[in-house]
């Protein structure tokens, strides 16, 4: 399982960042209502730096600790599986391509493989799928909302 939690972070950091950066995703997130602030393109990526690739790091590292916390591994992937999710709902609702979405066919590939393998392993409970699924939720929404809360903070430093 590892390597497919591996593999997201890899897809994530520097592939879907570069693709929703050429679809200028900051622009995208404000006119969808995402943040309440237009962000630069330096803005953006402070936020996914500092703020969403660190989450993601601490869920791994939690993972490779203690085999007890297989929920954090499971949240990586479920994370994978709803980023895509968002950027296939919105290229469906908006009928035209969502920046973010060819790399998160890889993400939706590469987690639905890595559940597989969850799945078929030893370490598979239902509680430890439950929590992972929490896990990927909040993995997707907090950073939302921390880069609404620290927005002056970035605005600052990273315009």
């Amino acid at each position: 399982m590892m390597n497919f939690i591996i593999l997201n972070l890899v897809i994530y950091l520097p592939f879907h960042l570069f693709e929703e950066a050429v679809g200028d995703f900051p622009k995208w997130m404000y006119e969808h209502k995402w943040l309440p602030y237009h962000m630069t393109h330096g803005h953006w990526m402070a936020n996914n730096v500092f703020i969403y690739y660190p989450m993601l790091l601490i869920a791994v590292f939690l993972y490779v600790i203690r085999s007890q916390f297989v929920c954090c591994g499971v949240g990586i992937l479920i994370w994978g599986i709803i980023n895509f999710g968002d950027h296939f709902f919105y290229t469906i609702k908006d009928r035209k391509l969502s920046p973010g979405l060819i790399s998160g066919i890889l993400f939706l590939a590469n987690s639905v493989l890595g559940l597989k393998s969850f799945i078929l392993s030893d370490f598979y409970s239902v509680p430890q799928l439950v929590m992972g699924i929490l896990i990927g939720g909040v993995l997707f929404g907090l950073p939302m909302g921390l880069c609404i809360v620290l927005y002056p903070f970035f605005d600052k430093y990273f315009q």
